[in-house]
């Protein structure tokens, strides 16, 4: 067999066609305009229903609504999320001077270099935790004392937010009588009813109306 031969035979043939490709990058083309058209329009809408659902909170107390397509139907639930809030250092100073005055077997001190040294005292890592989950539990800023059974005040320590305040979406479920709100919301959308109201970009032109007929002629109407 002749090298020439040989490397014919080596050639593997294409696994796809170029139609097959050409489908393929289109369909991923397509996908992606469609998907950055939604994403945008998720995050502007996310962003209003938060503000709403805070507001809403504030003055009335609720933190639950309901999801529905226009005609009524129930999709789901919208829930509204607290922020969540934890004890934080914000004066180490003042947190580091009160612990070794009320916990000084807590202190540590360590030599820090270049020559002249100086003396950095500090408070060891596991009771600082301890202490500030603590007073996360407590949702204040103190402490209370096993040993003497005294509360104290911890200064440069306060209860900040943790986490932002936020929102799920819920919907629902199928039954014996119902459809899953996803496939309602699924329903709505070949039908055509929703793409006006949450991606107008995408939403199908309205059809035009039909002229109306002209009308007829006096003359041609009295012969």
């Amino acid at each position: 067999m002749s090298a020439e031969e040989s490397t014919e035979q080596a050639v593997e043939a294409p696994k796809f066609t170029a139609a097959q490709i050409k489908a393929a990058t289109t369909k991923e083309a397509v996908l992606k305009a469609l998907l950055d058209q939604v994403d945008t329009a998720y995050k502007a809408a996310r962003a209003d229903v938060q503000a709403m659902l805070d507001e809403q909170q504030r003055t009335t107390g609720g933190t639950k609504f309901e999801a529905t397509l226009p005609d009524g139907t129930k999709v789901g639930d919208v829930r509204l999320s607290g922020g969540e809030k934890a004890a934080k250092i914000i004066d180490e100073q003042a947190f580091v001077e009160w612990a070794h005055k009320q916990f000084p077997s807590e202190a540590i001190t360590k030599l820090v270099r270049p020559v002249p040294a100086r003396l950095v005292k500090g408070v060891q890592p596991r009771f600082v935790t301890l202490l500030l989950e603590q007073m996360t539990a407590a949702g204040v800023a103190q402490v209370h004392d096993a040993e003497s059974g005294e509360l104290f005040d911890v200064p440069g320590v306060e209860i900040k937010p943790s986490r932002a305040r936020t929102h799920s979406v819920n919907f629902t479920r199928a039954s014996k009588v119902k459809r899953a709100g996803r496939e309602l919301v699924a329903d709505a959308w070949r039908a055509g009813i929703l793409a006006p109201i949450v991606l107008p970009a995408l939403a199908p032109p309205a059809p035009t109306a039909a002229p109306a007929p002209a009308a007829a002629d006096e003359s041609e109407a009295a012969a």
